[in-house]
């Protein structure tokens, strides 16, 4: 996958590159913010059956901003079949 000029990774550094079960590669990118000490998280642990989307309406009262933790999440490559047991850092709002 490439990251394209304008696309929100354009700025980020890659990290380290992904494989998934069908050998396809993904980079996995982390965003450079300006002071990091402004940006805290809390760590949640995925029980069967959750979302994303249920977790944004759980901790922001949204579910349109399950992005917001998918961006927080980079090592995760499918945001629709996470397992069970996975520890997610949800941002702080």
């Amino acid at each position: 996958m490439a990251i394209v000029s304008g696309s929100r990774y354009e700025n980020s550094i890659v990290d380290y590159f992904k494989k998934d079960e069908n050998g396809n590669t993904y980079p996995i990118v982390f965003y450079s913010f300006d002071s990091l000490t402004n940006i805290s998280f809390s760590l949640h642990t995925l029980v069967e059956g959750e979302t994303l989307q249920g977790l944004s309406n759980k901790y922001y009262n949204r579910p349109d901003l399950w992005w917001a933790i998918a961006e927080y999440n980079p090592e995760v490559t499918d945001f629709i079949n996470i397992p069970a047991g996975t520890e997610l850092r949800i941002p702080n709002a």
